[in-house]
């Protein structure tokens, strides 16, 4: 038995992680081809005609201007509903809580062959599709950050080690963080708000409050997960072994809480009464719009601060 969590992993996974990964990147795939199939009709229709050009409101102008949405979208709301059910479905048993159901379900197990397939696939087309040709290094670093720290969790052989000998606290950790990608899903309803409003709406100033908090949710829920969850295991660690294992999943907690701050900094630059108030987007030039996609700029909201 090695004492590498990733190598367990891999070694004794039995390809189940390996099969949904491939299974899942290819799907992701396709909706990148879909995206940047969108996004090559729509500017060749603006080229054709420039004076007649697509509403920039509609659905084909919005994936053009932005073709890896289908596929974080997806990702975001998928990791959403199965971190936070899986949890909802645990805690909701009372005092008698077990990580299989009534019916036989083993939450953690649909945690690590489902959940973290679709995750860390994502995570990794994505680099391809949208960090590399973006040279978006922030995005890069938090993805190969997330595949790095949650993949000794895909099978129990891993888990028992990156866990200090603690199998369902650490596949809980994975589970717990991922419930912050519910901030992403709300925030690409935001973006769809920014790029379709005409006027204010209140609507657009409730799910705009709703993203800033939980941007410093995130914040807290790591600070809260170092302080309270790993630190006190340190040496559990040490007796078993596995400080790689315990510096990576510090180094990870630590990274993407730091991130998540900077995000939320970013998101209350242009000041707090922009939370409230929608303005409505100009329309970019084409060749601006050809430029791609910014995740720094979805995070603004591309305003900025009131004179």
């Amino acid at each position: 038995m090695s004492n590498n969590p990733w190598v367990e992993c891999f070694v004794k996974g039995e390809w189940i992680f390996e099969t949904r990964f491939l299974i899942y990147s290819l799907g992701y795939c396709l909706l990148a081809y879909i995206g940047n199939t969108c996004q090559k009709s729509y500017f060749a229709e603006i080229k054709k005609d420039p004076k007649n050009a697509p509403d920039h409101r509609s659905f084909k102008a919005m994936i053009a201007s932005r073709p890896t949405v289908i596929a974080a979208t997806v990702h975001s709301v998928a990791t959403s509903i199965i971190s936070c059910g899986i949890l909802i479905t645990y805690y909701m048993q009372g005092t008698n809580k077990s990580w299989t159901t009534p019916g036989g379900i083993n939450l953690l197990e649909v945690w690590q062959t489902v959940g973290l397939p679709i995750s860390i696939s994502y995570f990794l087309t994505d680099c391809y599709f949208y960090c590399l040709p973006r040279k978006d290094g922030l995005i890069f670093v938090h993805h190969i950050i997330m595949c790095l720290c949650h993949y000794p969790v895909v099978h129990n052989s891993g888990a028992v080690l990156s866990g200090a000998g603690n199998i369902e606290w650490v596949i809980w950790l994975s589970i717990i963080g991922y419930t912050s990608e519910v901030s992403t899903a709300v925030m690409n309803y935001r973006w769809y708000l920014i790029n379709t409003l005409e006027e204010n709406w209140i609507g657009f100033g409730i799910t705009n409050t709703f993203v800033a908090a939980s941007w410093a949710g995130r914040v807290v829920m790591f600070s809260y997960l170092l302080l309270m969850q790993i630190f006190p295991r340190k040496a559990e660690y040490v007796e078993q072994n596995q400080m790689l294992s315990y510096r990576v999943m510090v180094f990870g907690h630590a990274a993407i809480g730091m991130l998540s701050l900077h995000w939320c900094v970013v998101m209350l630059k242009p000041g707090f009464k922009n939370l409230f108030v929608f303005k409505k987007k100009k329309v970019k030039p084409i060749e601006e719009m050809t430029a791609g996609f910014s995740f720094a700029e979805e995070v603004s909201g591309g305003n900025k601060k009131e004179e």
